[in-house]
């Protein structure tokens, strides 16, 4: 039995059913499993794990795919030493590139944690360490369905984006293979585009010319906390982040092609399967 954090999440949501088409049996951890839509074939148990009774979810658990709300040290710490009590063989963490590049943002900080405490639990672990996600572009839905642009901070790095279902893939042999224990995995996808390519192939395939805008550090920060609503510390600690990684987003690893014995998804493949989500309102 494989227990999957993070079921609901950018990463989980594609792991959970790759997962059960390779045959294993999942257990998906999720705090409202009616509004949750986890593959129906996963066994779905409710739980937060601050007051969760972690060796009842763990029972009968042979496997668990770390990944918590705001990458927590504590959490993910508490995992792993419960996962051992509970004869867990194998922890796969969702970690950063970040650790491998040795910033010291704080949600880079929480994740080296953490992948101590992984490896310092006692069952055998894997580390995957992606770089910035294609999905993060779905932070330009509400500027381009409502006013067909897309605002970026002045001097928004060139990236290496990886697709999700890369990171699962990887996830699910980690997870369902041998040869993967005491493997950390720095993942990609096979090219660095600068933001306005990025822009550019999303245009392409939504079918209409989108404006590409950058804007002062201050504007962007406004917009997050107008659009997104984010409380002001997590836009402190995205803004930190990436003022770390811009000097290395555009490094990329070709960890998914060994691993997946195939070439990295590209963006231009996750604009077309999304094309639909980005067409909505816009009347020009």
């Amino acid at each position: 039995m494989i227990f999957v954090l993070g079921a609901t999440g950018k990463v989980g949501r594609a792991l959970v059913p790759a997962l059960l088409d390779a045959g294993a049996a999942v257990r998906a951890l999720t705090r409202d499993p009616a509004k949750a839509r986890i593959d129906p074939r996963a066994e779905v148990v409710q739980g937060d794990l601050d007051t969760a009774d972690l060796p009842a979810l763990l029972d009968g658990a042979d496997r668990v795919f770390v990944l918590t709300q705001g990458h927590s040290t504590e959490r993910e710490t508490a995992v792993a030493q419960a996962a051992a009590h509970a004869g867990v063989t194998h922890l796969v963490k969702l970690s950063t590139t970040g650790v491998y590049f040795g910033q010291t943002d704080p949600i880079t900080r929480a994740h080296a944690e953490a992948e101590q405490a992984i490896r310092e639990a006692g069952p055998a672990w894997t580390i995957l360490r992606p770089g910035a996600f294609m999905d993060n572009r779905f932070a330009w839905l509400g500027s381009i369905r409502d006013e067909n642009a897309v605002y970026v901070p002045e001097g928004d790095p060139a990236s290496a984006l990886v697709h999700v279902r890369d990171i699962a893939a990887v996830a699910t042999l980690a997870l369902t293979t041998s040869g993967h224990e005491g493997a950390t995995y720095e993942l990609t996808g096979g090219e660095a585009l600068t933001t306005a390519q990025q822009v550019a192939i999303l245009a392409d395939a939504i079918g209409r010319p989108v404006e590409f805008v950058e804007e002062p550090e201050t504007a962007a920060r406004e917009r997050m906390v107008r659009r997104f609503g984010w409380p002001a510390e997590a836009v402190d600690g995205f803004f930190a982040l990436k003022r770390e990684s811009a000097e290395r987003e555009h490094v990329v690893f070709d960890t998914v092609e060994r691993v997946l014995g195939r070439p990295p998804l590209t963006f231009a493949k996750w604009a077309r399967e999304n094309a639909a989500a980005f067409t909505y309102h816009y009347g020009g």
